[in-house]
């Protein structure tokens, strides 16, 4: 499972892109919240979504790309659509889009071999307050990683123990196991540290491999 924070931006952009595939028949709308007048109306498309979310945005003027745009995806369709969706509103409360009057769009892609949705919404609370996005891309998975129950470090350890099972002539050799379970590596004062998700989980001496 991931989620990957896309690109930001100052006009909503993200909606272009999710009402072009609507419109290619490969992606549906499939959750709409606090879009006020405009939900249920014949005036609820693109232009109107976009000037809606920036109009919204204009309650804190001090930030320049309020868009809001991520992507939540599995391996294959190990989780439906719906999974998906209630996944993404647990990652929106836990880093703070979940207030109440958040506006909010949901989109269901279909047009890949693995189950995904996309979300807009703004970076401006309801409030008007900037939501903290220090540090956002590596909270994002852990929260995730928290919400689907993953423990990365005992994850991380299994595989080093698995690892170790095989023969190497080279560390580049254990390193390539690793890395190919996921991973990143490096090496570092006589060590090799393993890092996912922009985070170190663990280490081992170089003696031990």
């Amino acid at each position: 499972m991931i989620a990957t924070i896309l690109k930001s931006s100052a006009h909503f952009s993200a909606v272009d892109y999710n009402e072009r595939k609507v419109a290619k028949g490969s992606a549906e709308l499939i959750e709409v919240k606090n879009f006020g007048y405009l939900q249920g109306t014949p005036e609820f498309n693109a232009d109107n979504i976009k000037q809606y979310l920036i109009d919204y945005s204009k309650r804190n003027q001090s930030i320049k790309n309020t868009q809001m745009h991520l992507a939540i995806s599995c391996k294959g369709h190990e989780y439906t659509e719906e999974q998906l969706v209630d996944i993404a509103h647990k990652w929106l409360k836990e880093m703070g889009y979940a207030e109440k009057g958040q506006p909010l769009l949901i989109y269901a892609h279909r047009d890949t071999k693995n189950t995904h949705i996309h979300i807009v919404t703004s970076r401006v609370a309801p409030d008007g307050h900037k939501i903290d996005h220090n540090h956002e891309r590596v909270r994002s998975q852990e929260v995730l990683n928290n919400i689907m129950g993953i423990d990365n470090q005992k994850e991380v350890k299994n595989y080093i123990s698995e690892a170790l099972k095989y023969r190497f002539s080279t560390i580049g050799q254990f390193r390539a196991v690793l890395e190919s379970s996921g991973y990143e590596t490096y090496v570092e004062n006589e060590s090799v540290s393993i890092k996912k998700d922009g985070k170190v989980l663990d280490s081992i001496s170089i003696n031990m491999i």
